[in-house]
């Protein structure tokens, strides 16, 4: 083999291994900052949790809903829960049904969309898949619906209690809270041992009361366990 031809593949292999190196080198970063950022969400879960405090719900935190979303679904949160036989009632806010109602509104209009053809309307034949799709987006903007306008949480001094799509309904005892968590969109998270974990939604009408109110309960709890 001519020296030429050796000297081509010795400039081929470095080639390939300085590629090689390149993409480990790449996936090992992404795999450190991947590490460290988990390291630091459990080193805040474990100080909200030594502080009594709403800290992360978990080492993989869910999506922050965009500012100007969380604006519109924060109207109306910061009133009086409603009081029902001595039991505070939190319901979804004028906000975030608004923002619910917008959102199903644009899924319905997509799926509906309409083309001009000929100076004409004319609704646009999806096809069979296209049908498919269509109807899991209009029950999804249906369940949507029914979901926060059925959404209810109440609470008095010893029981919480979530019902959702009005049938799904779970009693917690306040004695079990031991943590409170924000999902960083939607819901606070309760764990409660034993008990297991409710969900609250937290633009409802009077949720800074209601957050007061269990973070104080977990105080409690830990100086009857101290």
């Amino acid at each position: 083999m001519h020296p030429e031809d050796l000297s081509a593949i010795s400039s081929v292999i470095s080639q390939m291994l300085l590629g090689v190196l390149f993409v480990v080198g790449v996936i090992a970063l992404r795999v450190y900052l991947f590490w460290r950022r988990l390291n630091r969400r459990r080193q805040d879960i474990e100080r909200h949790n030594d502080a009594g405090t709403i800290g992360p719900t978990g080492l993989v935190q869910g999506a922050v809903l965009p500012w100007h979303y969380d604006q519109l679904a924060h109207v109306g949160t910061g009133g009086q829960a409603a009081v029902s036989l001595d039991q505070r009632v939190l319901k979804p806010s004028v906000g975030v049904k608004l923002f619910v109602l917008g959102l199903c509104a644009a899924m319905m209009y997509f799926v509906t969309q309409v083309t001009g053809q000929q100076g004409e309307l004319q609704t646009v034949d999806p096809g069979t898949y296209g049908a498919i799709m269509n109807a899991i987006c209009l029950f999804a903007a249906l369940n949507g619906v029914v979901y926060i306008f059925t959404f209810e949480t109440r609470y008095d001094r010893d029981m919480l209690i979530v019902t959702r799509m009005m049938f799904v309904r779970r009693e917690y005892r306040w004695k079990n809270l031991w943590r409170i968590a924000d999902d960083g969109a939607y819901e606070l998270h309760l764990f409660f041992e034993p008990g297991g974990k409710a969900k609250v939604l937290k633009h409802s009408v009077g949720i800074e009361e209601f957050k007061d109110f269990a973070l104080a309960q977990i105080r409690r709890n830990r100086t009857a366990n101290a």
